[in-house]
């Protein structure tokens, strides 16, 4: 049974813009499978990682359908589905195929079909819920949830139940961008007591990285970008030092620290500062990257500068941790007040949302979230 819905979809860029086309259309989706949900999505933030398939950084199938912070309302579930029913506030997280090696040892981030289910634009099976209205097929499983769009179908095991009283609406940036900085202080490198911690970029990463280092035992949270605007909001929210990058980065990172800094987060949108957060870092020190960048982008650093100190660099995907416990604990820890996720946002209405992608590339909104 197929519904019509409006869906901003993306086509194919003609190489005289600077980003791939967005427009809303009329389409139609088929209702869910055995384990599938039918959401009416409310909200869908505008995440680094949409825009980076828009302008061709990341890999995504055109004619296709992006969006993958969505939050909404469940309306249909499949006869497998146990842990949503129909009327339930949810936002969409990471997809995961719940069987894999990875999936068993509770490192659902890591699943081995993860690029598939990301960025294929289909389900693991090659067919999409989405087509347009002639009947042309559609990308239109982006994040298995593509949910730049009225209504969408997503994995059942990918949607988190909203609590009472909460804004279900600011809760899909939880779904990606909110979660990889948040949960790469909670999950990854989890701050020793009076350790010292460096955010490479003041994004909606960042800034979600620096409010989960306020609540870690890390005494110096040092944010670091090159918008004055972005450090003040930064101090507000919980760094004690501010730097604004230029040539002497490192230089200052280390004075700040007594060439001992702990952990860093490479956070960029595409900056790629990978070698200076490594540079940063002193004896024992952890680098964290999860920032975009192209697909074909390398880093690198001194071998024997790295050698000698001991130093870790590891990759970070989404924050880590696991659907749902992890997205609920964000979501109480923003109850109480102690994760102010409101202060990064800007809503935009749906028919608005090429100027909301806009925005995020001038870095004028921190995260935009499109109303349906």
């Amino acid at each position: 049974m197929l519904v019509k819905i409006t869906a901003a979809v993306m086509e194919k860029a003609d190489g005289l813009v600077t980003r791939r086309l967005i427009a809303l259309e009329e389409v139609e989706l088929e209702g869910p499978r055995e384990d599938e949900v039918l959401v009416r999505v409310t909200s869908c933030g505008v995440c680094g990682t949409d825009r980076g398939c828009l302008h061709g950084q990341e890999p995504y199938p055109t004619p296709g359908v992006l969006g993958h912070e969505g939050a909404g309302t469940i309306e249909a579930v499949g006869r497998l589905v146990d842990n949503v029913r129909v009327g339930d506030r949810v936002m969409m997280g990471f997809p995961f195929c719940g069987t894999c090696r990875s999936c068993r040892r509770g490192q659902q981030r890591y699943c081995i079909h993860g690029g598939a289910l990301m960025f294929s634009g289909h389900r693991l099976d090659g067919s999409s819920p989405m087509q347009k209205a002639d009947g042309t097929p559609l990308a239109g499983r982006f994040f298995q949830q593509s949910s730049w769009a009225t209504h969408t179908v997503a994995l059942a095991r990918q949607v988190v139940k909203v609590p009472d009283g909460i804004d279900a609406d600011l809760m899909g940036p939880l779904g990606c961008s909110i979660t990889t900085g948040a949960g790469t202080v909670f999950n990854e490198l989890k701050p020793r007591p009076d350790s010292s911690i460096a955010v490479f970029g003041a994004g909606n990463v960042g800034l979600a990285a620096i409010m989960a280092a306020k609540l870690s035992p890390a005494t110096r949270i040092i944010a670091i970008d090159t918008e004055q605007s972005r450090l003040a909001l930064a101090r507000e929210l919980g760094a004690t030092d501010v730097i604004e990058h230029g040539r002497d980065t490192v230089q200052a990172v280390r004075d700040l620290t007594d060439g001992a800094l702990d952990y860093a987060i490479e956070a960029t949108d595409g900056s790629n500062l990978v070698s200076e957060a490594v540079e940063s870092l002193g004896q024992l020190g952890v680098c964290a990257m999860v920032g975009g960048a192209k697909a074909s982008a390398s880093v690198s650093f001194n071998h024997t500068g790295v050698l000698t100190t001991g130093k870790t660099i590891k990759g970070v995907l989404g924050g880590g941790g696991t659907t749902p416990d992890f997205h609920l604990a964000l979501m109480r820890l923003h109850a109480d007040g102690r994760f102010p996720l409101e202060r990064l946002v800007r809503r935009y209405p749906f028919a608005e949302i090429n100027q909301a992608i806009d925005d995020s590339d001038a870095g004028t909104t921190i995260k935009p979230i499109l109303m349906m």
